[in-house]
């Protein structure tokens, strides 16, 4: 009888470990970009490219009009790779390791392949709620308040230097960028860094970033007000936030992600996907929707009550072996 107390709870204990491991873990990775995490290109509206290249995962709450390479930097079967929410036109293109997802129709050339995936039809995104999340974050990272010390020279050059925190804010005003023909930031190794730029109409062209200390994957370029960017003859370090903005991008590449409102051109994006820390997001600027579920249970403490359960069957098999027949 105790060899088959202790046989039931080893079989159960199993899947009980694995269940609370990966409750643990998914809590452990933050998702500072909302439904954008993942995306190198994450769109509210149309993006149309050609002859470009995007390394990772796009997504388009709108029309996808593609022509080049998709995914190629990505690992095994990498799920969606492709997102559209309305129309999927694609030619002369490759969507590696995974998949295209279209919400209305597809117009797919016989010239594109899918080595690792499949075509079809859905809706994974909720690009209305996205859209939302994305705007309130941007709004709330412009009201933080500076911590590292900006220099903006007479002749064109933008030095921010951090305080030495794990957390860097700044402030530039997009004319100061649209007149730069350099950038640079410093900040300690861990550092996370928000810059804040203001203004509706701001360009980046022929200027090279530098930044020094901390890592391009931890830097994000916040375009709070912005409703057209444009970018040509450049390479930017770090990611872009700018969901108003229409951003027409040529000759360069995003080494972060790029999250706008539009875009067009043939500017490559680079799978450098950000992994900076933000501070949590009041409710003021953006509210979750509430999901109801039957049988609602904490996310982050899977499998206890399984574990209750376990318990009590390991107690009842235990008494039933002492208890004299």
């Amino acid at each position: 009888m105790k060899l088959k107390t202790y046989y039931v709870w080893g079989v159960v204990a199993a899947p009980i470990l694995v269940t609370l491991t990966l409750g643990f873990s998914a809590r452990a990775n933050a998702v500072e970009l909302g439904a954008a995490s993942d995306y190198n290109v994450f769109v509210l509206g149309d993006i149309t490219q050609k002859s470009t290249d995007i390394e990772g995962k796009l997504a388009a709450g709108g029309n996808v009009n593609f022509v080049g390479g998709l995914g190629s930097k990505l690992s095994g079967n990498s799920g969606n790779v492709v997102v559209a929410g309305q129309n999927l036109t694609l030619s002369s293109s490759q969507v590696y390791h995974g998949n295209a997802v279209y919400g209305g129709t597809a117009n797919v050339s016989s010239n594109v392949g899918f080595p690792q995936g499949t075509l079809s039809k859905g809706k994974p995104i909720d690009f209305n709620e996205a859209g939302k999340q994305l705007r309130g974050l941007s709004q709330y990272l412009a009201t933080l308040t500076p911590t590292g010390k900006t220099t903006v020279q007479s002749w064109g050059g933008i030095n921010l230097k951090g305080s030495g925190t794990a957390f860097n804010v700044f402030n530039l005003a997009g004319s100061s960028v649209s007149k730069a023909n350099s950038f640079e930031i410093s900040g300690d190794a861990k550092s996370t860094v928000v810059v804040n730029i203001s203004g509706k109409d701001v360009s980046l062209q022929n200027f090279a970033f530098n930044i020094l200390g901390t890592d391009q994957q931890k830097v994000i370029y916040n375009f709070y007000e912005a409703t057209n960017i444009t970018a040509s003859g450049i390479s930017i370090l770090g990611s872009i936030l700018a969901p108003l903005a229409n951003f027409n991008f040529n000759n360069g590449q995003v080494n972060g992600n790029v999250v706008v409102a539009s875009l067009t051109g043939n500017g490559e994006s680079h799978n450098y996907l950000f992994n900076g820390d933000l501070p949590d997001v009041p409710t003021k600027y953006y509210t979750p929707p509430v999901i109801r579920t039957q049988v609602p249970e904490p996310a982050n403490l899977p499998g206890l009550g399984l574990i209750a359960v376990v318990f009590g069957l390991f107690r009842h098999k235990r008494n039933q072996a002492t208890c004299p027949e």
